[in-house]
């Protein structure tokens, strides 16, 4: 199982995630991606569609919530309770169906799903390998090694960063890529299109 975070919304999880299976399937693995929870979905929630696509099957969310906020917030504005339990129990079984499953979560990793239970909370649960997804702009440095940082204080494995390529050009675009990898004992990738993935498959297999 892998699962995939970011440093921030926006950041292109789920092209990332969706490239990513895309590689897995067409190197030969069983792989599927699966968003949990999903926000925003009004009317549809785009992130699984897009997720489908890509793996050949549609995984509903265990919750879709319509409000574009962080699920805790989106789910006590809607009357809806969060069960994560019931989240963790759906990965776990899909993950026996799929190999390797992708689990693409919200936000960053401090995102609540609960009030009593982050992004982060899941990824410790699931004892996943995980890859976590930037996008190469001024103030990456900081949200990466912070979004790093805290998941190796928790004991989570971080496979490796995956720098996405920015929608528009600052100066720090030329350094940020060389940065993070004096920063970090973890690899960290250049993706701007789908091919980039076959270089993260690669390493993660």
């Amino acid at each position: 199982m892998l699962f995939v975070t970011g440093t921030d919304t926006g950041v292109g999880k789920s092209f990332f995630t969706a490239s990513l299976v895309r590689a897995l399937r067409g190197s030969g693995f069983n792989a599927a991606a699966f968003k949990p929870v999903e926000t925003g979905c009004e009317p549809e929630c785009e992130d699984a569609l897009l997720l489908s696509r890509a793996s050949g099957v549609y995984l509903e969310p265990v919750y879709s919530l319509k409000r574009p906020l962080a699920p805790a917030v989106a789910a006590e504005l809607e009357g809806v309770t969060v069960d994560f339990k019931a989240v963790v129990s759906r990965i776990e079984e899909l993950s026996a169906l799929y190999s390797p499953l992708v689990v693409e979560g919200a936000g960053g990793v401090m995102v609540p799903i609960t009030w009593e239970h982050t992004y982060l909370d899941l990824a410790v649960s699931l004892s996943a390998r995980t890859v976590v997804v930037a996008l190469n702009k001024l103030g990456v440095i900081n949200h990466t090694l912070l979004t790093v940082g805290a998941l190796k204080s928790a004991g989570v494995k971080v496979a490796c960063v995956v720098l996405n390529s920015p929608n528009r050009y600052d100066e720090s675009v030329d350094t940020n890529y060389d940065t993070l990898k004096r920063l970090l004992d973890v690899e960290v990738f250049l993706f701007s299109s789908p091919p980039d993935a076959l270089k993260v498959v690669s390493h993660l297999f």
